[in-house]
């Protein structure tokens, strides 16, 4: 994402994306067969939960979305994977879901969680 440094650039990419693949492999086994889908699952350690959080709060991403240009259309069109579909705009929907997940993240910080990453 343009506008941020490379330290919370990753930050951003390990809260979404995880750090450490996990193997299940014995969800495709008796009794659980459920095959699998997807990219394997990631994980983050409570160490590195507490320093996406920390870089998350750093990030002023009311600035980042103010680089856009101010017509949605526009903004989406930069934005792609298919932001123009948004009902209400990109840049309140990108705000919500950001925000969202700084406060999550701030959440399993605060009880030293980790956190896996699953996407089916």
């Amino acid at each position: 994402m343009g506008g941020l440094d490379d330290v919370h650039r990753n930050g951003l990419r390990q809260a979404l994306e995880g750090e450490t693949a996990i193997d299940l492999a014995f969800l495709n086994t008796h009794p659980h067969t459920i095959a699998p889908f997807g990219p394997a699952p990631t994980a983050l350690s409570a160490a590195q939960v507490a320093r996406a959080a920390q870089l998350l709060g750093e990030i002023d991403f009311p600035a980042l979305l103010a680089a856009l240009p101010a017509d949605e259309a526009e903004a989406a069109s930069l934005i792609g994977n298919g932001a123009d579909e948004i009902v209400g705009g990109p840049k309140k929907y990108l705000l919500g879901h950001f925000n969202a997940l700084r406060k999550f993240y701030l959440g399993a910080s605060q009880q030293r969680l980790l956190v896996v990453l699953w996407w089916d």
